[in-house]
């Protein structure tokens, strides 16, 4: 039996009732249509549905059939809402179509709010439309609207996708209260989490979220869904509360310690009107260079390195690791920036690497 089918057989029309009632009674239309002066075709269009039972109506049946007024409201009330929600119902299964893009097993797998394990595509478009809080998933919401010009090389990627992922961190930041978005703040604290970067990111997770929400940000860690291919983001999700979202996507510390900053970096530099999203192809502009240097020279001043990478001309386990005491930080930070200009291989150091 379908959806529609079964909220059929619970609706009923008030005009079935009155039409009992004139058989009890030994009433026919006509009668009524005297005893209450309600003129008869509109008697017959309520009978049939087609005419509503006013709050005027419903006074004059209760004194015609000794029933409350209040009975005949909830009745029209009832009936009302049934036919809408019949069309929701139809609308629901219309919006199935948007299924196909969404990842929802895998949602379901992380047990994300709203989104019950289920097989059932209706099932699933009414926990959709709660996740999103719209009233139909074809809806453009202002997330929707700024991620519509995002596009990546990857012939996999999902927009959809991403949209979900997205949608997570704004639910998981609702969850808490934040004190207004402080730039200022922001900037004084950048120093005080690079202090902790001589040790894994998600070790030291807790600690950079609670002082990013000093600053009115909030940071969600959540793995990346298929087809993301997303390290990070940063966006205004109010103007007085931002929010940094990372993913595992790479899983190196490294690479969350490097996005974590370059993140930052958008909420202090750039626009506070974009959604910063940074993809595994991002093409290279201005804003993703200066962010990028802002978080290169955070994690390791461009004298310093410059300085390591010119007194080095062969490197081993030792010579980083004394590297990276020096400087506070983990070795697996100063091996992939060397990765990443080329000094040393893709395939060398790795061992000081830590895997997520």
């Amino acid at each position: 039996m379908s959806e529609v089918d079964k909220l059929n057989e619970y609706v009923v029309a008030p005009g079935e009732t009155i039409l009992e009632l004139l058989e009890v009674n030994c009433m026919t239309q006509l009668d009524l249509a005297n005893k209450t002066g309600i003129n008869k075709k509109t008697i017959n269009e309520i009978i049939n549905g087609k005419a509503p039972i006013t709050t005027a109506t419903a006074l004059k049946l209760e004194y015609v059939f000794n029933i409350p007024a209040s009975f005949w409201n909830n009745l029209e009330s009832s009936y009302r809402e049934a036919l809408e929600r019949e069309k929701d119902v139809k609308s629901i299964i219309e919006d199935e179509k948007y299924l196909i893009n969404i990842p929802y097993t895998e949602m379901a797998k992380r047990n994300w709010d709203y989104i019950e394990k289920t097989r059932n595509p209706y099932e699933k478009v009414v926990n959709l439309r709660k996740f999103f809080s719209v009233a139909s998933l074809g809806f453009d919401t202002e997330l929707k609207q700024k991620l519509a010009f995002r596009k990546s090389k990857n012939e996999k990627f999902s927009y959809d996708s991403l949209y979900c992922w997205l949608r997570y961190g704004e639910i998981q930041s609702n969850k808490d209260v934040y004190p207004k978005f402080n730039i200022e703040k922001l900037k004084e604290k950048v120093n005080e989490i690079r202090k902790l970067a001589n040790k894994s990111f998600l070790e030291q997770y807790e600690i950079i979220k609670n002082i990013l929400k000093e600053c009115g940000v909030a940071l969600i860690f959540e793995p990346h869904l298929p087809n993301t291919y997303v390290n990070g983001v940063s966006y205004k999700l109010t103007c007085d509360k931002a929010i940094i979202m990372l993913s595992d996507r790479g899983k190196k510390d490294d690479i969350l310690w490097f996005t974590l900053f370059h993140e930052i970096a958008h909420l202090i530099k750039h626009s506070k009107k974009e959604v910063f999203i940074d993809l595994e192809d991002t093409e290279s502009n201005n804003i993703e260079s200066e962010a990028d240097d802002f978080a290169k020279n955070i994690l390791i001043p461009d004298s310093i390195y410059n300085k390591f990478i010119k007194n080095n001309t062969c490197y081993d386990d030792n010579i980083l690791k004394k590297f990276s005491e020096e400087n506070n930080i983990s070795t697996g930070i100063i091996v992939g920036r060397l990765q990443k200009d080329k000094i040393i291989g893709w395939n060398e150091f790795n061992n000081l690497i830590t895997r997520l």
